[in-house]
């Protein structure tokens, strides 16, 4: 309780500046817990799910391909059942396809990042005002008493003044560090989904190239026994 105390006492004595920087650090964490939360819930294993779709097409199991992706919580899974849900499309539009979903799970990733940015931004910014506002108010005080005021006094202003500053850098540090860590995430599966909705459009003309060989095979023989039937 004596540990609360002094912190609410200490920011306290930043004055109106510190509420802002305060609510700024509430929204700050709230974000990066959010979000972290967000990225362990859509973690997934790409590649197993990746070769275990490529497997059930190579047999003609297509629902259970379909089926096994739906199981999947993540972006890729998602993208997956998507792109098998479309397959019989021409490839141009399965590929638009993918690409908007893509986008779409890219965008999910990027909620509220821009609000950590925004906050590591204006934090300082904050806290330099604050520190300003301070210092015009401890000068203000050596002007009153024309410059005959007890140094401690000064000094005590100017440490007041100051905890503004620092109360908005232990904000933005915090919110710049998780915010870069949040982009390095983004782009890792914008990767990840640009790679796996590819080669899903090349597994899936595999197959129809595939299943399209033995009936062009049987035209091929057809043709060749009519042809001698009608020599003969």
């Amino acid at each position: 309780m004596d540990s609360m105390s002094s912190a609410f006492e200490i920011m306290s004595k930043g004055g109106i500046v510190m509420l802002p920087i305060i609510l700024c650090s509430i929204i700050a964490l709230t974000v990066i817990f959010e979000r972290l939360y967000f990225f362990f819930k859509i973690n997934e294993d790409e590649q197993k799910i990746f070769g275990a779709l490529q497997e059930l097409l190579r047999k003609g199991r297509h629902h259970q391909a379909l089926e096994l992706c739906k199981e999947s919580k993540g972006p890729v899974g998602r993208l997956l059942s998507a792109g098998l849900f479309y397959k019989n499309s021409p490839k141009w539009k399965l590929e638009e396809t993918l690409s908007v979903m893509g986008q779409e799970e890219i965008n999910d990733m990027g909620k509220n990042i821009r609000t950590l940015e925004v906050i590591a931004a204006i934090a300082p910014l904050m806290g330099l005002l604050g520190t300003v506002l301070g210092m015009v108010q401890a000068f203000n005080k050596v002007a009153e008493y024309k410059g005959q005021v007890n140094p401690s006094l000064l000094a005590g202003g100017i440490w007041e003044a100051l905890l503004t500053t620092a109360a908005g850098l232990a904000v933005a540090i915090p919110a710049v560090v998780m915010s870069h860590y949040f982009d390095r995430k983004i782009e890792k599966n914008s990767f990840v989904l640009t790679k796996y909705s590819q080669l899903l459009v090349h597994s899936l003309d595999d197959n129809h190239e595939g299943n399209a060989e033995p009936v062009n095979k049987q035209k091929s023989i057809m043709k060749a026994e009519l042809m001698k039937a009608s020599a003969s």
